[in-house]
């Protein structure tokens, strides 16, 4: 077997530089957008954070897990609208609003993970499905439209935060100062980086903990973790309502970026929920970074393709695959990426690009139980 030119021991020297290099670019990047970087940018800078949390909300549960969910639109939207609704009806300030929407998302999560106990595979992903499909139909029905506005949705005049003398207070308290103009976007692109930071660390957290290596049993092998002592009930219930409350919190983002909440937003339907997933999926399932990665190239595809239904904007060269086309193509363009990417990369981006690693560097893992070890004692010598 071939061997990579280079090799790296995993905790040294050479590991920990790269790490700071990494971590430096992106913490400059991450600065650089909303201080210099154009309005348009920062918008597209915050949709990708938007779908980045989601992805990587879903990830925990399927990554890891193994269990389909196409319905995490749904926990969206629950963010989207307990934000709306306790601003718009009750007088709260946005910031109050996303514990709440954390704690109603993560019941509904586990109530939900409770089919997940006797079903799984594609079955468990109708039930998700049909979650995804009811929600919408749940804020349009006509008993609840005091509360959530009908099919009309919640207008943007009922939000404090969007009238002449925008506030953010956090319990009567407003560090921030009025908000207005192009000082709102800016705010917006770092409540977004909060959010993804807060998901990420969470998802960490869990998969690099002795509940990640349950998680991984799980999805492997259900009867065998159970074998070994995994709590299969507790452990799904308990991801599933994480999951589903880390989903929410992008939600509560949208709400307070649009300044309104329509149950026929993208995000909040089906349509959304498939998103979710192609982006996880695209950037690599089971990877920290899939979802990362896989938001980023979908907004940068998106965007770039957004004016391609004008024939004239299409570059010359691919004028004749979707000159045809009366509308943006960036959305299928994503989808043959999608499938090319099942054949050639099965784990998605980052999955491919480890690989590709591995024929140049070869990375040395820790050796099990590096920990200092107390010697033991000496024996007695015998007079």
């Amino acid at each position: 077997m071939k061997t990579a030119p280079f090799t790296i021991k995993s905790g040294g020297g050479a590991s920990w530089a790269i790490r700071l290099v990494v971590a430096a670019a992106l913490a400059g990047l991450a600065l650089w957008i909303p201080t210099s970087a154009s309005n348009g940018l920062i918008d597209s800078c915050i949709t990708a954070l938007t779908l980045m949390a989601c992805a990587m909300a879903l990830n925990l549960l399927l990554g890891y897990t193994g269990q389909i969910s196409i319905g995490h639109s749904a926990f969206f939207g629950i963010g989207a609208y307990t934000t709306g609704v306790l601003v718009a009806k009750y007088g709260w300030s946005p910031f109050q609003t996303f514990a709440v929407a954390f704690v109603i998302a993560f019941v509904v999560g586990a109530l939900v993970s409770l089919p997940a106990l006797r079903i799984k595979g594609v079955y468990l992903a109708l039930v998700t499905l049909a979650l995804g499909l009811v929600f919408p139909q749940i804020i349009k029905w006509p008993k609840l439209e005091w509360l959530t506005g009908g099919a009309r949705g919640l207008d943007k005049t009922g939000f404090r935060f969007t009238k002449d003398n925008p506030t953010y207070e956090i319990f009567g308290w407003n560090p921030w100062g009025t908000l207005r103009g192009e000082n709102v976007k800016p705010f917006h692109y770092w409540i977004a980086m909060v959010i993804v930071i807060i998901v990420y660390l969470a998802c960490r957290g869990v998969v690099k903990s002795r509940a990640g290596r349950s998680l991984v049993a799980i999805r492997d092998n259900e009867t065998a973790a159970a074998v070994m002592g995994v709590n299969l009930a507790g452990t799904k219930a308990l991801v599933f309502g994480l999951s589903a409350a880390l989903c929410s919190l992008p939600g509560c983002l949208s709400a307070i970026r649009t300044g309104n909440v329509t149950p026929d937003s993208t995000n909040l339907t089906v349509a959304g929920s498939i998103t979710f997933l192609i982006v996880m999926v695209v950037g690599g399932a089971g990877s920290l970074w899939g979802p990362i990665v896989g938001s980023v190239l979908y907004v940068f595809v998106t965007e770039i393709t957004g004016d391609w239904s004008n024939t004239d904007s299409i570059p010359g060269i691919l004028r004749p695959l979707f000159g045809w086309s009366n509308t943006p193509p960036g959305t299928g363009i994503f989808a043959v990426l999608l499938i090319v990417l099942m054949f050639v990369a099965p784990f998605g981006i980052v999955g491919m690009y480890r690989r590709l690693q591995a024929r140049v560097v070869t990375v040395v893992p820790k050796p099990a139980g590096t920990g200092t070890i107390a010697a033991p004692a000496a024996a007695p010598v015998e007079a």
